[in-house]
Parts: C-alpha cells; sequence; structure tokens
C-alpha cells in the first residue's frame, strides 16, 4: 500500500493544478458585457448580411469520410 502513495500524491497534485488555474482565472478574469462580445469579428470589416450561413449536409458527409 505504501508503495503507491508517491503515485496517489503525484496523481492528485496534477488534477488540482489545473481545477485550480481554471477556477482562479475565472475569478480574475474581467468579466465586460456589451454589444462588441455578441457581434462576429470578420478581419476588423462590418459583417455584410448575416453571419450565420447553412452548409449543406454534403460537406459534413465529406468531413466524416476524411476522418475516418
Amino acid at each position: 500500500l505504501y508503495e503507491y502513495d508517491i503515485f496517489w500524491a503525484f496523481l492528485i497534485i496534477s488534477s488540482l493544478i489545473p481545477i485550480l488555474a481554471f477556477f482562479i482565472s475565472g475569478i480574475l478574469a474581467p468579466i465586460r458585457k456589451g454589444p462588441e462580445k455578441l457581434s462576429s469579428y470578420e478581419s476588423g470589416i462590418e459583417p455584410m448580411g448575416d453571419a450565420w450561413l447553412q452548409f449543406r449536409i454534403r460537406y459534413y458527409m465529406f468531413a466524416l469520410v476524411f476522418v475516418v
């Protein structure tokens, strides 16, 4: 049982570091709400038309075949 103490300590510490970093960044990060947050960014150019585009399902099928 004592052979695995170092392993468990390493596992606990290596699990706590990312969790703590995530929570600390959430606490320290500034929260800004405004219209700029909700608008789409197009390289500094005002977007023309709707930002949402519909893709054909055929493109998803090609992507799925490519991944497989």
